[in-house]
């Protein structure tokens, strides 16, 4: 423990009864004067003094005063420069200054409460990092006072991620301490280096625009959580914890320095009462406010979590222009969650993250400990004690959040309990009106809301249909789903609105999930299935709401699969059949009850289930399981009867049953490809047949139009399995052909360029099995001249991902064939990327890792091959 000099510790400033005889002008002039004397040494020029002393001649002594004191120590706090020895400077000779025991060579870092330079201490001949105080701190003793305080708050702490402290002094008045030297970088490098060599990286290869090491950086958090808690145990809080105060060495290990605005709990506050202090955006919303009083190790906690939010994402948690936006996105807003910049990181890291940045310290880790525990069990795949916020805790911050709103109410309902027997009888008919008047407010939410369906959600339907329209469909949108999440927020606490909360929190999630943020889908989806499922269970026998909920699960599972939550996906999925085979069972016996169920309806929401789940189950490799539940879900929409022979067209082109029959057939067509290419050119055809004549008919139908494509693209496939390469080929060029003419009008469309690539991957496939090499090379090349935009686009799209992979390998391969291993070798190097992104995006989905198990193959087979034939040569 190093033995702290409390004497040498002392205010080195010009005569305080001079300062004392100067009025409020005067000294504010001094100030300034002395701030650009300071500027001018910090810049290596020297003001004249005397033209200053004349100019201002009632602060001549003064002023004379306090440069005596800055001429003596310049040398050492402003960057060595020797005003006297230019001459020899120039011949190239160097200067280097002493202090005490302490030979300085160069300045390392520089901040608010000093100056840091590398030095050497003679006497034990050793590397350390000396930290100075710069001049203008001469001028003020709480700043001395506070260099004091991270001195004595340094040297009390003795852990292995602490940067240790070696001495303590002053000489010639300079205030200074030494410590161990870290060779390494600061975070705040470390992060700009990542965001460099990200950038770098996805402009070079279009990898991911986040860096994969995570589990290292937490190990580094908790270690640093693991110091932090020693200096608490120790009756000191750090209050200045960011990624410039923590360093990284040389050896991987990571050190926590500069206690400058520690405290110790044992002594008086430096800080005055709304002092605000530390660097702004890292401050826990307590010390925003500069409520000092509040300020405890938990405040150390929020700092710690903003700072490693910071090294997974390389964005700062509050990102504000200036100093008064950084404060209300502190104090006001909630951070952008965790996993919607870094979806590869696990969940139970976000709900960590977020309890320890949470806004009240109440709601943070009691201590830096736990905090330390809790990511020590996320790197263990272990259950963490936080848990995800549950609508109590939604609604506590949106109380916090408005405050003043909340304390209005509390002072009215105060209010309400005093009054005598009248006043209780004038509330009595003032809640009759207020009741009228919510029962009429509440119908107009409803017509609202219904409004909104109308014009914002079957609008948007309208122009989806209409590529050219995107944009505008894309706002619209946006609005309706910011109108559906106002009017949830507003019903949430109304029992009487349940099922309204069901149906608003279900058509935010479908919006949440069309406009790509599917954690918030899942979020939502999730919550409109408790409700029905709370709803069913007190309702039952309401085959009408059982019918919502089995659709809710659905909704629910088709967004998990994208998420790559297959698990979950297929246990919601199965719940939906089993309700809705109960429902479709009971359908005809209660024709005439009010919570009858039509037959067709029940039965098509259960076609689209048994549908959803084949996909699902086709994915994971249980061929069997998938084809049983797309035959089910044919017989199913074939027994309806509502495909008459002589409109077929027409039917296929409008009647959603039809259209969802034909998309089931495309479907397990392409399941049986690999197996029974026979059946699968059956199938195939059956679903394609009269969508070409409908399309012929309807030209401007572009979802029609699309639906073609992908089932022109199964029956090639199917054609190609066959051996009927031909065939296949001529069944890919018609497809590419549709899609032409699709791309040709909305060349921007990521649905139509998807088509395009798989289209032409198909073709590129086909024509390297009949021989026609050149021309199948072009294919791929083509088809990466759309997919490798799109995976740029969608970085975070795991299919996209795949899809690109998948490609390079089939034009790796080719080029294989064809001689030129390099090309090759680059074109799987390029595959192999896509798909580590698409395995390490949905770990479940099994398929892309053995695409990448193939790719990799590959790969090592072209290198050996190479280095056979260089063997050889040679």
């Amino acid at each position: 423990m190093v033995a702290l000099n409390s004497s040498s510790i002392a205010l080195s400033a010009g005569d305080p009864s001079l300062i004392d005889g100067l009025n409020a002008d005067q000294q504010s002039c001094l100030t300034e004067l002395l701030d650009r004397y300071l500027v001018g040494l910090e810049n290596g020029e020297r003001l004249d003094a005397e033209l200053i002393n004349r100019e201002n001649p009632d602060l001549a002594e003064v002023f004379t005063s306090y440069l005596e004191k800055l001429d003596a120590l310049y040398g050492v706090s402003v960057g060595f420069h020797d005003f006297q020895n230019d001459e020899h400077d120039a011949a190239g000779s160097s200067v280097k200054m002493t202090l005490g025991d302490f030979t300085i060579h160069r300045e390392i870092g520089r901040g608010g409460m000093g100056v840091v330079y590398e030095a050497n201490q003679v006497s034990l001949d050793r590397k350390v990092a000396i930290k100075l105080l710069p001049l203008a701190s001469l001028l003020d003793s709480r700043q001395i006072s506070r260099f004091k305080n991270e001195a004595h708050a340094a040297g009390l702490l003795q852990h292995p991620s602490i940067v240790p402290i070696h001495s303590v002094g002053s000489d010639r008045g300079v205030h200074y301490y030494a410590m161990q030297f870290i060779d390494g970088v600061s975070m705040d490098e470390w992060c700009a280096n990542e965001r460099s060599a990200v950038a770098a990286e996805r402009h070079a290869r279009l990898t991911d625009s986040t860096p994969s090491q995570w589990r290292t950086t937490i190990q580094w958090a908790i270690e640093i959580a693991g110091a932090l808690h020693n200096a608490h145990e120790n009756g000191v809080i750090h209050r200045d914890v960011k990624p410039s105060n923590l360093m990284l060495d040389r050896c991987g290990k990571i050190w926590i320095t500069d206690f400058g605005l520690a405290r110790c709990q044992s002594e008086v506050s430096l800080t005055q009462s709304g002092d605000v202090i530390g660097t702004m955006r890292y401050m826990s919303p307590e010390q925003a406010r500069g409520q000092s009083a509040l300020i405890d190790g938990r405040a150390d906690v929020y700092s710690l979590a903003v700072t490693l939010y910071e090294m997974l994402t390389l964005h700062p948690a509050h990102d504000g222009a200036d100093a008064p936006s950084i404060l209300q996105m502190i104090d006001q807003h909630d951070v952008t969650p965790l996993r919607q910049l870094r979806p590869d990181l696990p969940r139970d890291l976000e709900t960590v993250i977020s309890k320890a940045m949470a806004k009240s310290r109440e709601g943070r880790y009691e201590t830096a400990a736990a905090f330390a525990d809790d990511l020590g069990r996320v790197l263990a795949a272990e259950p963490t004690l936080a848990r995800p916020a549950n609508l109590g805790d939604r609604v506590g911050r949106l109380a916090a959040k408005h405050r003043s709103v909340v304390l209005t109410g509390a002072v009215i309902v105060a209010f309400g309990f005093v009054g005598s027997a009248v006043a209780t009888a004038k509330l009595a008919v003032a809640k009759q009106v207020s009741d009228a008047n919510a029962a009429r407010a509440l119908s107009g939410e409803m017509l609202a809301r219904d409004a909104v369906d109308r014009l914002g959600s079957q609008m948007a339907e309208l122009l989806s249909g209409i590529p050219a329209a995107d944009s505008v469909r894309r706002q619209l949108l946006i609005e309706t789903l910011d109108y559906y999440e106002r009017f949830a927020a507003d019903v949430r606490n109304d029992p009487t609105l349940r099922a309204d909360l069901a149906i608003t929190l279900g058509k935010s999630g479908s919006l949440q999930s069309e406009l790509g943020d599917n954690d918030k889908a899942i979020d939502s989806l999730g919550r409109s299935e408790s409700i029905y499922r709370q709803l069913a269970h007190e309702t039952p026998g309401d085959d009408a709401l059982l019918l919502e909920w089995s659709t809710s699960q659905n909704n629910l599972a088709e967004t998990l699969v994208r998420g790559g939550k297959l698990e979950d996906a297929a246990r919601y999925y199965a719940r939906a059949i089993t309700t809705q085979k109960s429902v479709a069972e009971h359908s005809a016996a209660k024709a005439f009850s009010r919570h009858a169920v039509p037959a067709a309806k029940a039965n098509l929401a259960l076609a689209t289930t048994l549908n959803n789940l084949g996909l699902l189950l086709s994915q994971t490799g249980a061929v069997e399981q998938s084809e049983k539940a797309y035959l089910e879900a044919i017989e199913l929409l074939e027994n309806q009867q509502i495909i008459p022979e002589t409109t077929h067209q027409i039917s296929v082109a409008e009647h959603p049953a039809a259209i969802q029959l034909a998309t089931v057939r495309a479907n397990l067509s392409g399941l049986l490809t690999p197996t029974s290419p026979e059946r699968a050119i059956e199938y195939a055809r059956e679903a394609l047949s009269g969508q070409l004549d409908a399309l012929e008919a309807d030209r401007g139908n572009a979802k029609l139009a699309t639906q073609t494509i992908v089932t022109l693209n199964t029956l090639g496939a199917a054609q190609s399995a066959a051996k009927q390469n031909a065939s296949a080929i001529e069944t890919f060029r018609q497809a590419i052909v549709v899609g032409d003419q699709l791309l040709a009008r909305w060349p921007d469309q990521a649905t139509y360029q998807r088509d395009m690539v798989l289209s032409l991957n198909h073709l590129g496939l086909s024509l390297s099995k009949t021989g026609q090499l050149s021309e199948a090379s072009d294919a791929f090349e083509k088809a990466l001249d759309y997919g490798r935009p799109l995976a740029a686009r969608f970085v975070t799209d795991a299919e996209t991902r795949s899809m690109v992979g998948g490609v390079l390998n089939n034009l790796g391969f080719l080029r294989q064939q064809l001689g030129d291993r390099n090309a090759a070798a680059a074109a799987y190097d390029e595959a192999i990327q896509h798909q580590s992104a698409a395995v390490r995006l949905a770990p479940e989905v099994n398929r892309y890792r053995e695409y990448l198990r193939k790719h990799k193959d590959n790969y090592q087979t072209v290198a050996f091959q190479s280095a056979t034939h260089r063997r050889t040569a040679s």
